[in-house]
């Protein structure tokens, strides 16, 4: 019991003096976005898209965007260059076009600091780890 309890004095020094090694946290930086419209027409319907401009960094491993249509929420994955800049256009959303609508659209960017699969498929099944979600929204919107 004696030998033990010297051990431990002896090493309690060395499990103080170690400090876990802390992560550098994930960043999402958005540098430029521009929301816009377009129509387009499929099957004599006309349909109105919700576009998205954006650019940033991140020092994410795996960088993801929810879109919708048709009332189904999915996340796309934004692709980085090397140095861990993005500039992508992406359709947010679509929806059939009656009339002319006047409306404010949103969106979520989220880094994850390690990748789970190597494609986005579902939202909350791509990114692991720690996450920083950006939420972005549009001026009103016009399609006619």
């Amino acid at each position: 019991m004696r030998k033990h309890l010297l051990f431990l004095i002896f090493l309690l020094p060395f499990f103080l003096n170690c400090k876990k090694n802390e992560q550098e946290k994930i960043r999402l930086i958005i540098t430029s976005s521009d929301w816009y419209t377009t129509t387009r027409n499929f099957n004599n319907n006309t349909f109105c898209e919700v576009h998205l401009k954006v650019s940033g960094t991140t020092n994410g491993e795996l960088l993801s965007i929810e879109t919708f249509g048709d009332g189904l929420i999915e996340c796309g994955e934004i692709k980085c260059n090397p140095e861990k800049k993005f500039n992508t256009d992406v359709l947010i959303c679509f929806f059939p076009l009656r009339e002319l609508t006047q409306k404010k659209f949103g969106t979520t960017l989220t880094a994850y600091s390690s990748k789970l699969k190597p494609k986005v498929s579902f939202c909350d099944t791509v990114g692991s780890g720690d996450t920083l979600s950006v939420k972005l929204e549009s001026p009103i919107l016009t399609c006619k």
